[in-house]
């Protein structure tokens, strides 16, 4: 009798509820859970509030994934996407609240108001299941997501695309210069993004940094011409010796915030001999 007892305390001990692992469109098209999308206000990052609730007794482990899609509710404003898997675990009949990371992909509309509800859809861009299998699992800063989306959603410019890792950012960009057509630059160029007051997004390069590579002789000395388009020298910057000779190159970082929108160049001089001309764009 003690032994029957025992097991079966071990049996209500050790039984788990069912569960089960399932996709954000296949749940809701299942009638598995309730949800709502309400907006935070925000275009980028943490812009999308999941209020979800399990109508059925089992646990669900609930999938986002990259790639899903949010519509807004007016055509004039900015439409979010998904581009990280995320993963959500909702208990039998339970609710929850979650924040789901939603970047822009409509970049010239209005940024979405707060308390706006958006749904399910699909987006169709070229290279954006490539792109989304490229950072799969990788640690991007929000700027790095967002300036890479919309150099496949609105054709801005993949030079935009900077962040901490370089690794995962130069490979990130060489992809995204193919994809795009775009030609590859020998730079990137930080951005700031901001919401003005009619909800639009204001941008300004914060600064330029690449590798300045050239070809020189062994103790030349080598300083640095800004222009800008009209060909006006903005300013020198100091000389140093070059320590090597034949191809040879160094890190150049150059603030630029503040400066005109357009085209500038970097002349790389030997005394007044030209020995490269590099462009960048502000």
């Amino acid at each position: 009798m003690l032994l029957s007892l025992l097991s079966f305390a071990w049996i209500i001990m050790s039984f788990k509820p069912a569960e089960e692992t399932i996709d954000l469109e296949s749940a809701i098209s299942a009638k598995l859970i309730s949800v709502e999308f309400i907006s935070t206000g925000s275009y980028s990052g943490e812009s999308l509030i999941m209020k979800v609730k399990n109508l059925n007794s089992k646990k669900l482990i609930i999938r986002i994934n990259a790639g899903t899609y949010f519509i807004a509710p007016t055509s004039d404003e900015q439409n979010l996407l998904i581009p990280q898997e995320d993963l959500l675990v909702l208990e039998p009949k339970a609710s929850k609240e979650k924040i789901l990371n939603g970047y822009c992909t409509n970049m010239r509309n209005a940024s979405p108001n707060s308390d706006e509800e958006f749904t399910l859809g699909k987006i169709n861009v070229k290279g954006m299941p490539a792109f989304l299998n490229l950072i799969k699992g990788k640690k991007l800063e929000n700027y790095t997501l967002q300036s890479a989306i919309w150099s496949l959603t609105d054709h801005e410019p993949v030079s935009n695309i900077d962040g901490e890792n370089v690794t995962d950012i130069d490979l990130i960009r060489k992809e995204l210069f193919k994809i795009t057509g775009q030609e590859e630059t020998w730079y990137k160029s930080r951005q700031a993004y901001a919401i003005n007051e009619f909800r639009q997004i204001n941008t300004e390069t914060l600064r330029i940094n690449g590798k300045l590579n050239f070809t020189t002789v062994k103790g030349a000395l080598i300083h640095e011409e800004i222009y800008d388009s009209e060909g006006n020298l903005l300013f020198k910057l100091l000389e140093s010796i070059a320590k090597l000779g034949g191809e040879v190159g160094y890190e150049f970082n150059l603030k630029v915030q503040g400066w005109k929108k357009g085209n500038y160049e970097i002349r790389l001089m030997e005394g007044t001999k030209l020995l490269k001309m590099f462009e960048f764009v502000v």
